[in-house]
């Protein structure tokens, strides 16, 4: 009969006296037998998001169950926070309790199940394997249970690998086969993920352990380290945070960074390796070919720039009018920049409920408070790790907040809600805003030291009436709705009083009229001036001279807005200080 572990032999087991010790504090009753699972619809929708993980998983997975055809056991992986995704191998031989609770959709976390391989080795950030009664819940005591961490190249955990079968079969291997398994994916996903502007390193203690899935991989983008394999991490004593801020020659100060196809010798530390680098196949990474192609209000290189300042992971924030695309343009820099393979995570801070904001940023715990979801929620900024998290209207974030968010940007760590322990994250942030953060400083109203961190840089996004190509503008956003799709065009006269409009609304508004248009047009037809709404129609034949009055009533707002500074007006209207010069020789002409 299966029972509770000794007190000698928990004690004797640090990694499970903890976990024991933690079950504990989660208030788990260890003789529940209801199984924490979601349901289908949700689980569709995380394994879409988790589709990268399968990729590079399910191929080692599967050369994995077919060791194990003869031992009753399965292999199973899951997502981050313990959830099933996938199993493979002998089901049927499992009890039918077991095999229920080892399908996907089943949340194997230690808060939820207490000590168990999955949910234990998430908590550890390591490998473990738990025997039948060193289990916490009784019900879980028929089975063995083994499991790895999944790391990304990016250093965050993916997932978990876990073989598990019944308790009274041996195991002599099984650890090690799993180990060897975990080992073999991420080695595999950081080669398989290099991009081609990238360099890539390997490095092993002998010669011939290059090329084998024993080599420790560091992934440079330009000089920046963005991206490793465990062993290499472990071994050479990286952190996550290192990760897309340490350079190469922080790391070998004593080696130039020149590719070589025979492995060389570099001493690390007191440990000499053996190295080769691979040069980028295409160099200067992330820099797009026409710096400011996706900026169509910037001037010279300020694409470029603002590309550069990310790719350094340098906090923006963005001012402009309402609806001026500010997040289109952080969208266009998150294409562009080394982050683009996480995920553009936005949050508007003014349009989400004050009580409920914190949990949207940092996430919940299962239970955290009433009405919170039994599965937890990890929250936008974990969602955000490896990509961009975009903080819309970041001036009214409650002020209660911000000393919870300063403190994630500081130490690259969040802490759900109800939960003791932190996560580590790595993003590149941006903000916008439409308000005066100093003047929200002044008024105490946001803290002096988050907006020194947030707005390390600083643009401002000119209104889309300023901009100087707004009809080329309006052509790229047709093509981006697919107006070129089904072959409908917009006609010059059209392009040319869309380009005249005063647009208060800016791109948002911009971007629904379009919408609108593109909907009731039929395959093949030509959009003209006919088809506008009435009230774009009225204001397309507005008077040339309400127009000119209406630019230089902009032109003296944002004068007075930068206190008479013609460099910073020029700026935020998006036109050179001699074009300001022109119209306000014009001006007093007439």
């Amino acid at each position: 009969m299966q029972g509770h572990p000794s007190a000698s032999a928990v004690n004797a087991n640090p990694l499970l006296s903890d976990s024991w010790f933690r079950s504990q504090l989660y208030g788990l009753d260890r003789t529940a037998d209801d199984f924490p699972r979601v349901r289908q619809g949700e689980l569709a929708d995380v394994l879409a998001s988790n589709a990268g993980l399968q990729q590079f998983a399910q191929p080692v997975i599967k050369q994995l169950a077919q060791k194990l055809a003869e031992k009753q056991s399965v292999v199973i992986l899951s997502d981050a926070t313990g959830l099933v995704l996938n199993t493979f191998g002998d089901m049927p031989s499992l009890e039918k309790a077991q095999r229920y609770a080892l399908a996907p959709g089943n949340l194997w976390s230690e808060c939820g199940r207490g000590t168990n391989a999955i949910g234990t080795a998430l908590a550890i950030d390591d490998g473990c394997e738990i025997q039948g009664h060193q289990h916490f819940l009784t019900l879980n005591q028929g089975l063995y249970c083994a499991a790895m961490p999944l790391q990304m190249p990016n250093g965050q955990i993916a997932g978990v690998l876990d073989i598990s079968g019944p308790a009274h079969f041996p195991h002599p291997q099984t650890f090690s086969w799993v180990k060897a398994a975990a080992k073999q994916i991420e080695y595999l996903w950081v080669k398989q993920s290099l991009h081609p502007q990238q360099w890539l390193m390997s490095l092993h203690l002998q010669p011939q352990g290059i090329d084998t899935s024993d080599e420790l991989l560091l992934v440079f983008s330009d000089n920046v380290l963005t991206a490793a394999n465990r062993l290499a991490m472990r071994e050479l004593a990286l952190s996550v945070g290192q990760l897309g801020s340490v350079t190469f020659q922080q790391l070998f100060p004593q080696q130039q960074q020149h590719a070589n196809s025979i492995p060389a010798p570099l001493d690390y530390a007191t440990q000499r390796y053996y190295f080769r680098l691979r040069a980028p196949q295409r160099s200067h990474f992330a820099t797009p070919s026409e710096p400011a192609s996706e900026l169509p209000f910037s001037l010279g290189r300020d694409g470029e720039k603002m590309v550069r300042l990310l790719n350094a992971g340098v906090s923006l924030c963005i001012h402009g009018e309402t609806g001026s695309g500010k997040e289109y343009v952080s969208r266009a820099l998150h294409q562009q920049s080394r982050w683009r393979e996480g995920k553009f995570v936005a949050i508007n801070c003014a349009a989400i409920p004050e009580a409920l904001i914190e949990s949207e940023l940092f996430g919940y715990q299962p239970g955290a408070f009433t009405g919170a979801s039994k599965n937890g929620y990890i929250g936008k900024i974990r969602e955000a790790d490896g990509g961009v998290l975009f903080l819309d209207e970041i001036g009214d974030m409650p002020l209660a907040l911000q000393t919870r968010l300063l403190r994630v940007l500081q130490e690259k760590e969040v802490a759900p809600l109800g939960s003791s322990r932190s996560w580590p994250v790595n993003f590149a942030v941006i903000s916008a805003t439409h308000r005066d953060l100093a003047q929200r400083v002044a008024e105490g109203e946001f803290r002096e030291d988050l907006l020194y961190r947030l707005q390390e840089f600083s643009m401002t996004i000119p209104p889309l009436r300023a901009w100087p190509d707004v009809e080329g503008f309006i052509r790229r956003l047709w093509l981006e709705l697919g107006g070129a799709d089904r072959d409908i065009q917009l006609s010059p006269a059209l392009l040319t009083a869309l380009a005249q409009l005063p647009w208060p609304g800016n791109v948002r508004q911009l971007r629904s009229l379009l919408r609108v248009m593109l909907a009731l047009a039929d395959e093949g037809e030509e959009v003209t001036e006919v088809h506008l709404p009435a009230e774009y129609r009225r204001a397309a034949v507005q008077p040339q001279s309400d127009r000119q009055s209406h630019d230089r009533r902009l032109i003296s707002e944002t004068l007075q807005r930068f206190n008479g500074n013609i460099s910073k007006t020029a700026e935020a209207l998006g036109v050179a200080r001699s074009t300001l010069y022109r119209r306000a020789a014009r001006d007093k002409r007439d």
